[in-house]
């Protein structure tokens, strides 16, 4: 029989119960890896999963790393379980681990697409073994005992232990099923219940909208999607205004706090009855938004990011309850919060370059997050570099005369021809005031048909270029707030006449100038010209609905062909989504922060001039 080699060391792996020798500071999960033994993984052993779990015998468990730590609680890392990747494979160890699936299920989620299944929630359905009076063993140790070959070391939360006695005691001697969130039992219910369906919640914590998806996490099925405005819209337009009103005082960050807590709880409550769902089945999660809003989220005080430097209390991705946070779901339900960048560059964009794979793009391509804080990344030559740019509410139809969300009677589109304006109005009714997409169409076609200069200016009816038609000339009129561009009606005083006013273009001026100095910075940085970039990718929900040559009309982008500017709709909900229903995307979105290159627009040499300078439109071609 052959021996091994005097610099290699034995251990046995349960419950294979295979004697593997491997050399001396191979790490447990290596030596697992190259026996063909399968620890699961999903991070490649960089310990940002927690994943690789094995209860530790045969000699004294190791003291736990911070990665350890930080991934098991303090009952399993008492009971001796480590993270393979943390720790060497000893001689005479015995390491118990649990099996897993090595296939995992692909599916198509609707607007998803491919994805393969990998959901922080497993059910599984157990029998754990009677007592009796020589083995007077207690309920969760024998549950506990069945689950370690499933699910590695688990333990469980009170509000599960309180149920397990009535579950045992009405399953008999039958099976019962356990939900775990991680490696934490929440629920019990007796007999097989796993048809009954698993469900999760993502959440978009937007400056001005918030977005929550109900996903079955079996299927990857989208059962219902819902928005509201963010309750904390009233105290401030925008995360400077908010994070000053909440460094008043304890009172104020906690009045930010529950609003947008009314706002989720709201949407949780639509969503649930949308789909006719009871409430216990939604057992985890998942949330992006920018450092301010998951600061103000969690009651954890901005004021940091209001001022130079920009830092806050944290960037790190964040696991909790559901009872933590007072979010109206059980007490034990998951809730992960995605890591951000920096100050300004959030846990959305984190979302978005999951969700649009930039960082496995080839070429040179840009994506814009746009909205009240807009947040763009580019990559390029292997590069991620990211900024984010203060747009402001302008795209979202805030602070505009008659600016209003995307709803029934809102203006999303508008040509301006021979005859006059023609709108495109949400549900096909009379106007009554215009969203963002609208507002950026009406300045892009202003711009191109001379009304409005090349420095943002209203020209008055005298001073209009002569080409100018008639249908349209005498829309502009001018008083005392610097002239108004009728979209609706050529009568001022009619009642259903709908004005664009000269301070409507310039908010929206100062928006895509703030966008646009961001663009150019991170071009020059990256050392590459508009010429280069490959594509142009739009997101958010108002990012949807822009027009590609009117985003290129105002200036908003740099001259490159339309066809190149593509919009991705929500990307930063669809990153939540993909966080809730693949621990793989929650590993992108926790090694991407490592690598990103952040740029602080307000550190830039001449940024001053480089906005002045962007807030031109482009001379009409």
């Amino acid at each position: 029989m052959n021996q091994p080699a005097a610099d290699t060391v034995t251990g046995t792996f349960l419950p294979e119960d295979r004697a593997v020798a491997a050399p001396t500071g191979t790490t447990i999960l290596d030596a697992a890896t190259a026996a063909g033994i399968h620890l699961e993984t999903i991070c490649s052993g960089r310990g940002t999963c927690g994943k690789c779990r094995v209860l530790v015998k045969g000699y004294e468990a190791p003291a736990p790393t911070p990665v350890d730590s930080r991934r098991l609680s303090p009952a399993q890392l008492q009971a001796g379980w480590r993270m393979a990747c943390e720790h060497p494979f000893s001689a005479d160890g015995v390491y118990t681990h649990p099996l897993v699936e090595t296939q995992l299920r692909t599916v198509q989620s609707a607007g998803i697409g491919e994805i393969q299944l990998r959901p922080n929630v497993q059910q599984h359905v157990v029998t754990p073994a009677a007592p009796d009076l020589e083995h007077p063993v207690f309920d969760w140790p024998r549950v506990k005992e069945e689950l370690a070959s499933l699910a590695g070391g688990v333990d469980a939360s009170l509000a599960a232990l309180r149920r397990l006695s009535g579950v045992i005691r009405e399953a008999g001697n039958g099976p019962i099923t356990a939900t775990l969130v991680g490696s934490r039992a929440i629920d019990f219910e007796p007999g097989d219940t796993t048809a009954a369906p698993a469900l999760g919640l993502a959440f978009d914590i937007g400056t001005t909208t918030v977005v929550g998806a109900l996903m079955d996490l079996e299927s990857g099925a989208e059962l219902a999607v819902a928005a509201e405005l963010n309750g904390q819209a009233v105290y401030g337009a925008d995360v400077i205004s908010r994070t000053t009103f909440a460094a008043q005082g304890e009172d104020d960050l906690e009045t930010l706090r529950m609003a947008v807590l009314e706002t989720i709880n709201g949407i949780i409550d639509r969503l649930l009855r949308a789909a006719r769902v009871e409430r216990r089945r939604v057992h985890e999660a998942t949330f992006v938004g920018n450092t301010v809003m998951l600061h103000l989220l969690t009651g954890i005080d901005p004021a940091g990011i209001g001022s130079s430097p920009f830092v806050g209390v944290t960037t790190e991705s964040l696991t909790t309850t559901a009872a933590a946070l007072e979010i109206n779901l059980e007490a034990d339900a998951g809730v992960f919060l995605f890591p951000a960048i920096a100050g300004y560059v959030g846990a959305d964009l984190v979302g978005v370059v999951v969700s649009t794979r930039l960082a496995q793009r080839e070429g040179n391509v840009l994506v814009i997050d746009v909205g009240t804080n807009g947040e763009i990344a580019l990559v390029a030559s292997g590069r991620i570099l990211c900024t984010s740019a203060a747009a402001g509410p302008a795209f979202e139809g805030a602070e505009i005369s008659r600016g209003m969300r995307a709803v029934a009677g809102a203006v999303e589109r508008i040509t301006l021809g021979e005859a006059g304006p023609e709108l495109g109005v949400i549900g096909d009714i009379p106007p009554t005031g215009i969203c963002g997409s609208g507002l950026v169409d009406a300045v892009a076609e202003l711009v191109r048909t001379g009304i409005v200069s090349p420095t943002g200016r209203l020209l008055p009816p005298d001073d209009l270029p002569g080409d100018v038609p008639k249908a349209l000339r005498r829309r502009v009129h001018f008083d005392d707030d610097g002239g108004r561009f009728l979209l609706a009606d050529d009568d001022p005083d009619a009642a259903d006449a709908l004005p664009l006013i000269a301070t409507d273009i310039r908010q929206l001026q100062l928006a895509k100038a703030a966008i646009r100095v961001g663009v150019d910075v991170l071009l020059e940085r990256a050392g590459i010209g508009p010429d280069d970039l490959d594509e142009i990718l739009l997101a958010g929900a108002f990012g949807a609905y822009l027009d590609a040559a009117a985003v290129l009309n105002i200036g908003m982008v740099p001259p490159i062909p339309a066809e190149r500017i593509r919009p991705v709709g929500n990307a930063a909900g669809l990153g939540a989504r993909l966080g809730l229903l693949s621990l793989n995307h929650r590993v992108e979105a926790e090694l991407l922060v490592g690598e990103v290159e952040y740029l602080e627009l307000s550190a830039v040499a001449d940024f001053q001039w480089l906005f002045a300078d962007a807030m031109a439109f482009p001379e009409p071609a």
